[in-house]
């Protein structure tokens, strides 16, 4: 009888947490995310098991909207693999729903460990235990955007995966040449 894979999913997460808080070479010297070691070290970051044949994604929400949590990380059981391709869609899906239900000022971001997403070789999303799906307020990620911009962490990525983040080259190129003047 095989274990079932969402048994000790939080210490699974905590360890995929981890990765994202190691600073890499391939993100300019910045971990992954550098914003989730924070959260996690002062018990801001809600994590959870999404099972959406129990409930679904807006009660979910409402659980981390009535929380002290500054953001939430639901592990998504699912019966089957969602596919690198699938992972856009059932985001802008999922900020859809956010928004219909009045969430305005919430965002989700979902983490596939089957994303193709490469910087520099390396593959962060592959190492996810789960399917991830990441709530966050709109302008606490905005301000987080902006420092990143200021800094190398996307100097190594890709002009699709640029597009994707909604990063224009022209601000890569602008911010490293600005860091190699000083």
């Amino acid at each position: 009888m095989n274990e079932c894979p969402y048994k000790n999913f939080k210490s699974k997460i905590s360890k995929f947490i981890d990765v994202l808080r190691k600073p890499r070479q391939e993100f300019g010297g910045l971990p992954a995310c550098p914003f989730v070691g924070p959260e996690v070290e002062q018990g801001r970051l809600m994590i959870e098991m999404f099972d959406p044949s129990k409930n679904n994604i807006i009660e979910m929400v409402e659980q981390f909207t009535k929380s002290e949590y500054d953001s939430a990380l639901f592990a998504q059981i699912t019966d089957r693999q969602i596919t690198g391709e699938e992972t856009f869609q059932y985001q802008s899906f999922i900020n859809k729903l956010l928004k219909k239900a009045g969430y305005d000022n919430l965002k989700c971001i979902c983490f596939n460990p089957n994303d193709a997403v490469e910087i520099d070789g390396l593959n962060v999303r592959k190492q996810a235990p789960y399917f991830l799906i990441n709530i966050a307020d709109k302008s606490v990620l905005s301000k987080a955007h902006k420092k990143l911009l200021k800094t190398k962490y996307f100097s190594k990525m890709n002009k699709e995966y640029l597009d994707y983040l909604h990063v224009k080259e022209e601000q890569v190129r602008r911010t490293n040449e600005t860091r190699r003047n000083y």
